[in-house]
């Protein structure tokens, strides 16, 4: 297992590597530690490069939705943009605060670990590999696969997400000019018996057990390695006697879709959903947008447009003024995770309310993201924001934040990217703000504050500071 994570690193420690790393870093032989995007501070390829996005992106490839404890496995970080010439990337394995699992070469080639920093919790590419990169792009449609494997804790040790940066190059040998992306992939630990992760062990995961049985090879999917319990590579009638020992009966209070969504995911499509999920611009406007409403167009198809940035609807907010509806929030919502699927899908001609998402492009699994966030990621944001819309946290302390996190991307202004401001953002709508800064900008390489555990504090403090940034 690889050395657990030093807390949250000193924050001497790593401005001193940050500064450090232009003349440090082996750019082309690998990346330094500490430059997945994971955490504490999200640092990532842009502390060498100049941020410049394309149509690209970096995807996690090859994992299972969920890890079993001690198991090895195998997958890739593809970075692809059919505009540039090559990539490199690191990977971290992260989870509470700790590097979670052993990270493994599984190419020596094409991978390495960084010659600095401790050895597995990160790995990076090699010279060699990114020649090969430059060798396969446009065989690989503008794209680039790294193999590379890890051994899970052999403990439950929690949910781990995969961090990956990746840096798609123009093969011009300067700080200019690469894109950077980022990648991320969040697995929960899965339960023996449990072949379709609700977490029981009920009647569903015996009919699974018996597909898996009869095919006596694990060809029917990924649901027959969780009846292995010998992890003999077949269901036999030993793993049926283990099985009937831990049967539960029917106990999960939720689906197991439920259970296995992503609700850092979810915050994004609550902002614009088509950028996340690559679906077609909706037209026209959403059925259910009132006749009171200002707003035209894709706007309407919004989540936020409706309830709010601050997930308060006409309660908050959005109370009044050009974004008005009248609409309710979902905070605190007690309509279970069943239900809040069903809405979302339904008919609004067969069911009162009935949103029709799937018609517009959003996949069952987008649904579920949705409602995972809106269960599990809807916070009371008074809690981080005054009566008077402002941050009542320590500028100063949120100003040595962004100094570690944003200002690689956003400049030392705030207005490096976009055409708004963040000052304005911060000043006129700190609620959203705060969504983004938890969850990210949809089809933006941005750290998500929500896997990278920040607390209320550090995202106030931040607030703060950036408030003070100019606003044109």
């Amino acid at each position: 297992m690889a050395s657990r994570f030093r807390g949250v690193l000193a924050a001497t420690g790593l401005a001193t590597l940050i500064t450090a790393v232009p003349v440090t870093m082996a750019f082309r032989s690998g990346a330094d530690p500490l430059l997945s995007g994971g955490a504490p501070f999200g640092a990532n390829c842009t502390t060498c490069h100049d941020f410049n996005q394309g149509p690209g992106g970096v995807d996690v490839v090859g994992l299972p939705r969920r890890y079993r404890v001690g198991a090895t496995y195998e997958f890739g970080i593809h970075i692809f943009d059919p505009e540039q010439k090559g990539a490199g990337f690191e990977l971290s394995a992260e989870g509470g605060g700790s590097h979670l699992g052993t990270l493994l070469i599984t190419n020596a080639t094409t991978t390495a670990f960084p010659v600095s920093g401790t050895p597995t919790d990160y790995i990076t590419h090699t010279h060699e590999g990114v020649d090969a990169s430059i060798a396969t792009w446009s065989i690989g449609d503008g794209g680039y696969t790294y193999d590379v494997g890890w051994e899970a804790p052999t403990v439950d040790a929690g949910p781990v997400t995969f961090f990956a940066a990746g840096n798609a190059i123009n093969d011009a040998a300067a700080l200019f000019g690469d894109r950077y992306y980022s990648g991320y992939a969040t697995l929960p630990a899965g339960t023996i018996g449990d072949a379709d992760g609700d977490t029981d062990l009920d009647l569903l995961d015996f009919a699974a057990l018996q597909r898996c049985f009869s095919g006596g090879d694990q060809s029917v999917g990924e649901e027959c390695e969780w009846l292995d319990f010998d992890d003999d590579g077949t269901v036999s009638l030993s793993d049926l006697a283990d099985w009937n020992d831990v049967a539960d009966g029917p106990t999960a209070p939720f689906p197991a879709d439920y259970v296995l969504a992503d609700a850092v995911r979810g915050g994004k499509l609550y902002d614009k959903w088509w950028i996340v999920n690559g679906a077609a611009e909706p037209m026209g406007e959403h059925p259910l947008y009132p006749m009171i409403g200002s707003q035209f167009g894709s706007t309407t198809y919004r989540c936020k447009e409706c309830h709010g940035w601050d997930y308060e609807g006409v309660a908050g907010a959005y109370a009044s003024g050009e974004h008005f509806t009248g609409i309710p929030g979902v905070l605190g919502t007690s309509i279970t995770p069943r239900e809040i699927f069903a809405l979302l899908k339904a008919d609004p001609n067969d069911v009162t309310n009935g949103h029709d998402m799937d018609s517009f492009g959003l996949s069952d699994r987008d649904l579920w993201d949705l409602v995972k966030m809106v269960r599990e990621g809807a916070i009371d944001t008074s809690d981080l924001i005054d009566e008077n819309g402002e941050f009542p946290g320590n500028a100063s302390s949120g100003g040595f934040g962004y100094s570690l996190s944003c200002v690689f991307c956003h400049g030392s202004d705030g207005k490096a990217v976009g055409d708004t401001p963040i000052g304005a953002v911060a000043v006129s709508n700190p609620w959203e703000f705060v969504h983004t800064v938890r969850f990210g900008h949809p089809g933006a390489p941005m750290p998500a504050s929500d896997l990278l555990g920040w607390s209320s504090s550090l995202i106030i403090d931040l607030g703060a500071y950036v408030a003070t940034l100019p606003t044109e």
